[in-house]
Parts: structure tokens; C-alpha cells; sequence
């Protein structure tokens, strides 16, 4: 682990620190090197209350934590790329009013294991006795009548529903807590809750906190230990009210993490309320207490569809657009309040038109349209495509399908009441009902743009063109009834609908939007051992796509660069070299034995692809000729065949490298050598295959 930091929070010295840093961070919420500030307040009131000590400590602990979050880089460059150190090792010496208490191992053990879980960071901590108080020990300023509920409200659309159900539908006197990460939501903000405030009979008592920090420690953008602070300040409001419950509100479909779409929903995707969390949090809080306390979500068996529906069946659907749902708001402007490209955004625009809500969610609010705006090349091309293709195999799952594919549901169960088989169900309806509320917007939308998607008027990157467009990519091998004598296979690359698909060592299956050299990649993954000059592949690889692969070939691709010929673009035009001549002359020799075969069998659709290929061939092969049909020689296209396939190796060697580390080791020279020869030599005797299930 090389993502590495000490952390010192308070009054506490630097004594005896692991990891041999010579500079620990320091975080400081007073005195006169603070550099944190911390406010909790009731805007409409000024009569201070006693926080209880553990409480108070609670409070603390989670800004700190927060704060570290944020200050602690995990490699990456934003949001949407997360780098090589995602999982960071943290060491906190926290000096506390009740270090005894909070280095108990029931109490230390539940924050650590659940932190670690939430964040998926490593956390060490180390509780010392506060020395020296603070001047002002008060955070909270409010005076109003005790609420019966305490909410985490974060102006998304799920904890609107929530506040709707509570405050409108069920006329309770609730208390809502919102952390306000940036001043550009406040005008936002203030509208939702004028709107809420006025379909109420008891409006609510909102707590708005705002953690005000240096610079210097906003270099992290991802702010997953968020959840703790929140849940550690509704906790500390319901003990100040007598209250033994708080409440998040959050769609079952994040809630449980399954992994709709590997590139952001897995490892990397939200646990806000995930169930190992809010149980972590219940202890949490009734080991403080010294009673039980209760973290509860009411939605989590609602997809988000659903949620938006009871919003506008309450009547208040025109709050829907004054709810924040996007992750990039640093570029929020007035009119675009969404990007359009972050999961949260797809999200929540495909739930808004599953539920028909799209009068209350304005089109010009998204900077690009979720259906046929253009999306740039990488993840958020690739988060769309898997995001899709996965709903399309869910939606057609079986019970037993979906638990076969997705096993780690059942680690789920301990952390639910009530039957393993009565939640699995739930689980699978859950799951099954998000599916197909998106694969019914993906249908209307083609049925209403068919005239666009036939003349091809729309972008080709966009969300209608990816799922229309063949780009002569065949689906994968049909798996959404495989027989019970089969079973994944630990290694594979094939192709799935428009995507990619490669499961390498029993590891998650990655999701990759379509790129030529995973055709060159597979071919050399399914042949160990065996070595290809670089036109053997590039023959390969266009026999298997044949004139089609130009709609394969990504939008960052320059064809008059690179070249989609067989030996590249050249002044004097194409050719073979002996090599690629081989390769045909033998698939010619191929093609007539299958020809005869199906003649035999009167396949009429496989003899004319079969001649429909020996066409094509031929036509190249006449191209390379020159006088006396002798083969064209120029000394530099066998280099340009050579960096042609070599950059396209490449650049599906870039994306795997991204989303899947132990594939991109495995891959790593001299196991792949990029030349005029290539080969797959693997040092673990891996073997691959093209079909996600093998034969037991």
C-alpha cells in the first residue's frame, strides 16, 4: 500500500507516528492553527443546546474524517478517474473528550470495520485525551418543537422522496439534516425547500451544515466517508430530541451495489446505504447511547422510477427539477444543472423517463442529452454502453439467472431481517423492475427516433446509435439460460451485444465499449504460445470484421492516419506481404471446403456469406497486384502494419489498464510482445476462451 498518511486531529502531538512520516496532515477545528470550521445550525433560531460529550466527540470525529477524505488524493484526476492508489491507508490520532470509551474494541471495531467498507480505505485510529477544550464547545443553535423524525436530506431526488412521504404524504413533523458541499446549491436549495415548506402542514425543521476547510485540503473530489458525517449529525440531533431512530432515503438499485455496470457501480460506486453500513452506523450510535438506536432506509426496495412516480403522485412534481442529482457541480452553470455524463445523471434521467416525469425535468438542464447527445470517447462512453447492455441482460433473467451472475447478493442476506429466500426474491424483483424500466425508454426512444437512426442523423457516439448500430459486432454467445452443466469460465473476452466483455482470473467480468485491437487481442489471448507476424492479425482481424470494422474503429481514430486497409494508406497504394498472403491463400482453401459443405446441406445464408468473403479477399488480393500480378513490395508497410495493430494492442491495453489492474499486470511485457511478431506467453499457464461458460 503506498497511499500512506498519517493524520492528526486536534490537540495531539506527533509522537510515535507508523509509516515513518515525516509530515503527518493536520486538522484542526480551533485554535489559532485552524484550519476546519464546523457549523450546524437552525437558520430561523438562536437558543444553544448541550451536545452530550460522546456526541460531541462523534461530530468531530466524522468532520475529520471527511475532511481527510477530501485532502488525500486517491491517484487520480477527478472524479471520473480514480488512479492507481484508489485504496488509501489512513492512520488518525484524534484527541477526544472519552478516549477510553472510543478505544474500546466493541466501539473502535465498528468504526474502522465500517468505515473500511464505506470507503474502501484502510483505517487506523488512535484515541487521545483532549488537554486543552475548545473556547466554544456549541455546534448546534436551533429552538423548535422536538421533530418525530430525523432525515439525512442531500436535495437529490431520492431524499426529496423521502421528505415528501414524511412531510406531505404522511403529515409528520420531521427534522431534516443537509450538508451543503458547495455555495452553488443554495439558490437550489432554498427552492425545494420553499416549494416542500409550502405543501406541508408541519414544515420542517431544516439543520443545514456547512464545513468550511483550507484550500489545500480539497484535492479529493470522490467524498465517499460523506454518509458518515451525515448520519453522525442526525444521530447526534435525534439524541438531542430523545429520538432513537434517523433515516436515509435511497434506492434499493444503489443501495445494494450490485454491479449493474463494473465500470462505476462496483468497487468504485456509492455505499452510502448499503445494509453492512447502516447496521455499522446502528451500533455505532447505540454503543454511544448506551440504547438501542435504529438507521433505517424506507426506500430500499424502490427503484428510483418508483420513487419519482410518488413524487408526482403527491403533487409535487414541480420540486423535481429543483432537486440535485449530478456529481460535477463545480460545472453547474444557471441553466445546465446536470452534465448528463456521470452515473448519477443517467440514473436519474432514465428514471425520470421511466416514470413519464419529463415535463418536470428539463431537456436543456443536462449538458448532453442522455439518448442522443454525443459522449466522448472513454468512461463516459464506455459507463453508458455497459450500464445498458447489463439492463438488457437483466431485464431477461431468470431468478436463478441473476443469482448465478450475480453471487455476492447473498453476502447481502446477514444484514437484512426476515428470510434469506424472502429477501433473495425481493432482491431479484428489485433488480428485474430497474432493468426494465430502461430497457422501455431505450425502445420508445428507438420507435420515436427510427426515422433519424435509419438516415443516420444522429451522433454516432450517442446512446440510440451505440444500441442500433451493428458496427458488424455480433452478439455475444446467448448465456441468459446456460445449462446447469455449465458455469463461468474463469477466463474470457468476447464479444457482449456492442461491447467487449473479459473476466480474467474469476474476477469481475469489465464491461469495454468496442475498440479493434480486442479483436487482436483475442486472437492472441485464445493462442498462447503461438507467434503471428503483425499481417497475419491485421488479416485476421479484417476477415473477422471485414469492410465493417470501420465502424468499430473509436472516434478518436483517424483512418487517414492509422489506415483501414490491410497494410495501411500509402501513396502507392495497398499490398500484401508474404505473410498476408499466406493467410488468404489458406482461408481461400477454407472457404471452398465449407462452401461445399453447405451446398450439401443447401445452407443458402452461409453459402452467401461464404461467397460474399471469398469476394472480398480476392478483391484485396487483385488491390496488392501490380504488372504481371506480381505482389507490390514497399520496405516501409510492414512497419505501418506493424504500428497500426501494435497502437491498436495498445490502446485496449490503456483501457483494461484502467479498469482492471490484474489483467493489465498479467498483460504486461514480456508475457505480450508488441513488433513485426506477436505472442501471448503467459507465466501462469492461463488458458482463454471466446464464451463466458465452459462444460463441466
Amino acid at each position: 500500500m503506498t497511499n500512506a498518511r498519517s493524520i492528526l486531529c486536534g490537540d495531539v502531538t506527533e509522537n510515535a507516528l507508523p509509516f515513518n512520516e515525516k509530515k503527518p496532515l493536520s486538522l484542526r477545528l480551533w485554535g489559532p492553527r485552524e484550519n476546519v470550521s464546523l457549523c450546524i445550525s437552525d437558520i430561523r433560531s438562536q437558543l444553544l443546546k448541550d451536545i452530550p460529550s460522546s456526541f460531541h466527540d462523534l461530530v468531530e470525529i466524522a468532520t475529520y474524517v471527511y475532511c481527510a477524505d477530501q485532502a488525500i488524493t486517491r491517484g487520480g484526476d477527478g472524479v471520473d478517474n480514480f488512479g492507481e492508489n484508489w485504496r488509501r491507508k489512513m492512520f488518525f490520532r484524534i484527541a477526544v473528550r472519552n478516549p477510553d470509551l472510543w478505544n474500546s474494541s466493541p466501539l473502535k471495531d465498528s468504526l474502522t470495520e465500517t468505515l473500511s467498507f464505506l470507503s474502501e480505505d484502510e483505517y487506523d485510529f488512535d484515541f487521545v485525551k483532549l488537554e486543552k477544550q475548545p473556547p466554544n464547545q456549541k455546534h448546534l443553535e436551533f429552538d423548535v418543537d422536538p421533530p418525530e423524525e430525523v432525515m439525512l436530506f442531500s436535495g437529490g431526488l431520492d431524499s426529496l422522496g423521502g421528505a415528501i412521504e414524511e412531510a406531505v404524504s404522511n403529515s409528520r413533523k420531521i427534522a431534516m439534516v443537509t450538508h451543503k458541499p458547495t455555495h452553488k446549491l443554495n439558490r437550489r436549495h432554498r427552492k425545494l425547500l420553499e416549494l416542500l415548506f409550502s405543501r406541508t402542514t408541519h414544515p420542517p425543521l431544516h439543520i443545514p451544515v456547512i464545513i468550511n476547510k483550507d484550500k489545500s485540503l480539497g484535492r479529493e473530489y470522490t467524498q465517499r466517508s460523506r454518509s458518515f458525517l451525515y448520519a453522525a449529525l442526525g444521530a447526534t440531533i435525534a439524541q438531542i430530541f430523545n429520538l432513537r431512530r434517523i433515516r436515509f432515503y435511497e434506492n434499493g438499485v444503489i443501495s445494494f451495489n450490485l454491479p449493474i455496470s463494473t465500470q462505476v457501480v462496483g468497487a468504485r460506486a456509492t455505499r452510502t446505504t448499503h445494509p453492512k453500513v447502516i447496521n455499522g452506523f446502528a451500533n455505532i450510535f447505540s454503543t454511544l447511547s448506551g440504547k438501542p438506536f435504529t438507521v433505517e432506509n424506507p426506500f430500499l426496495w424502490k427503484t428510483k422510477t418508483e420513487v419519482i412516480s410518488d413524487i408526482v403522485k403527491a403533487g409535487c412534481a414541480e420540486t423535481i427539477k429543483f432537486a440535485t442529482s449530478c456529481t460535477h457541480t463545480w460545472e453547474m452553470t444557471k441553466l445546465r444543472t446536470h452534465c448528463g455524463t456521470c452515473s448519477q445523471c443517467i440514473d436519474r434521467r432514465f428514471a425520470v423517463l421511466a416514470a413519464d416525469a419529463q415535463q418536470h425535468d428539463p431537456e436543456e438542464a443536462y449538458g448532453v442529452d442522455l439518448l442522443v447527445g454525443e459522449r466522448d470517447e472513454g468512461e463516459p462512453k464506455a459507463m453508458l454502453a455497459a450500464y445498458v447492455e447489463t439492463a438488457n441482460e437483466v431485464a431477461d433473467m431468470t431468478a436463478l439467472d441473476f443469482f448465478g451472475r450475480y453471487g455476492e447478493t447473498a453476502r447481502v442476506f446477514k444484514h437484512l431481517n426476515g428470510s434469506p429466500n424472502v429477501t433473495a426474491l425481493q432482491i431479484y424483483e428489485l433488480y428485474s423492475r430497474h432493468a426494465k424500466c430502461i430497457t422501455k425508454v431505450v425502445d420508445d426512444a428507438i420507435a420515436q427516433n427510427r426515422s433519424a437512426i435509419r438516415k443516420r442523423l444522429l451522433p454516432s457516439s450517442c446512446l440510440l446509435r451505440l444500441v442500433c448500430d451493428s458496427s458488424g459486432v455480433q452478439a455475444g454467445p446467448e448465456i441468459s439460460n446456460p445449462d446447469p452443466a455449465c458455469e463461468l469460465a474463469d477466463n474470457y473476452i468476447c464479444i457482449k451485444g456492442q461491447c467487449w466483455a473479459i473476466r480474467y482470473n474469476g474476477n469481475e467480468e469489465k464491461i469495454y465499449t468496442p475498440e479493434i485491437g480486442f479483436y487482436h487481442l483475442q486472437i492472441l489471448l485464445e493462442n498462447p504460445g503461438v507467434t503471428y507476424s503483425a499481417s497475419e492479425l491485421d488479416v485476421m482481424v479484417r476477415r473477422m470484421t471485414k469492410n465493417e470494422i470501420c465502424g468499430s474503429i473509436s472516434a478518436g481514430e483517424n483512418p487517414t492516419d492509422e489506415g483501414i486497409s490491410i497494410l495501411g494508406q500509402s501513396d502507392t497504394g495497398p499490398l500484401l506481404d508474404e505473410d498476408a498472403v499466406r493467410s488468404y491463400h489458406t482461408r481461400l482453401i477454407e472457404i471452398d471446403e465449407e462452401l461445399e459443405e453447405a451446398r450439401a446441406n443447401n445452407d443458402l445464408s452461409k453459402i452467401k456469406a461464404l461467397r460474399s468473403e471469398k469476394e472480398w479477399i480476392i478483391s484485396e488480393c487483385a488491390k496488392a497486384k501490380g504488372r504481371g500480378g506480381v505482389i507490390r513490395k514497399l520496405g516501409d508497410d510492414r512497419n505501418k502494419v506493424r504500428n497500426r495493430v501494435g497502437n491498436a494492442i495498445r490502446r485496449v491495453l490503456g483501457k483494461i489498464k484502467q479498469f482492471d489492474r490484474p489483467l493489465s499486470e498479467h498483460l504486461e511485457k514480456p508475457i505480450l510482445n508488441l513488433g513485426h511478431t506477436l505472442s501471448y506467453i503467459p507465466r501462469d499457464g492461463s488458458r482463454w476462451s471466446s464464451t463466458p461458460v465452459q462444460n463441466n
